[in-house]
């Protein structure tokens, strides 16, 4: 409900600032430089409008998206300064205005900030894209820790030494890399095997564990070199 409220407000506050430019119509004197700046105007609260809703419509994204609204605030800000001082220099000084200039720095400056929102949105493509694989590869470590957390519960009398692994794969550093693939292999090999064992299989466990506290060493130790 907070969210469609939200919604709303901005869609509200977009069309009040729309009707306040429209309004100016009836105080300011129409010239061609009133225009541009009215034109320029609507495209800005456009902006605004739209950005906020994505935002909304973007909940997952709030820390990138704080950052959108706000430059696009910047951007009606700064046409609005550029809209004024302009409409006002025509109406107070007299001779040629220069309408080119005008409409050049109104085309420079939307330009400008369409690109800067537009690295702003590759930037938080990039940030996801990173925040994606961080997740993939804390979950490769997490999977072969609940997995020994399993077969800690399937065999409960070598709780001991399968806790040791499970605590070394939980502070082991979550990095993944092709060199790793190889480490990561062996000891998912290892735990796979102990999952199978059966009846006198099952003393081997220890020495499987041993063998796990160090290939979770070793890659441990690459990993260490990598950095």
């Amino acid at each position: 409900m907070n969210t469609l409220n939200n919604r709303f407000s901005v869609v509200l506050i977009s069309g009040i600032m729309a009707v306040v430019a429209t309004a100016l119509f009836f105080v300011v004197p129409i010239t061609l430089t009133f225009i541009i700046a009215y034109l320029f105007m609507l495209v800005a609260i456009a902006m605004f409008c739209f950005g906020n809703l994505y935002m909304l419509y973007n909940a997952k994204s709030y820390p990138w998206f704080a950052a959108f609204p706000l430059t696009i605030w910047r951007y009606l800000l700064a046409q609005l300064a550029l809209s004024a001082i302009f409409v006002i220099r025509e109406s107070i000084l007299p001779g040629r205005f220069p309408i080119g200039l005008f409409l050049f720095l109104h085309i420079a400056g939307l330009a400008f900030y369409v690109v800067l929102l537009t690295l702003l949105k590759g930037g938080k493509e990039i940030i996801e894209d990173r925040g994606t694989h961080a997740e993939a590869k804390v979950l490769t470590l997490r999977m072969m820790q609940t997995d020994v957390e399993s077969i800690i519960r399937q065999y409960p009398e070598h709780e001991k030494p399968l806790k040791q692994v499970a605590d070394a794969l939980r502070y082991s550093d979550p990095m993944n890399h092709a060199d790793l693939w190889v480490y990561n292999e062996r000891i998912r090999g290892n735990i796979s095997a102990m999952s199978k064992l059966d009846g006198d299989d099952k003393a081997k466990i220890p020495k499987i564990c041993e063998t796990l506290l160090r290939q979770i060493a070793d890659r441990n130790d690459m990993i260490k070199t990598m950095k």
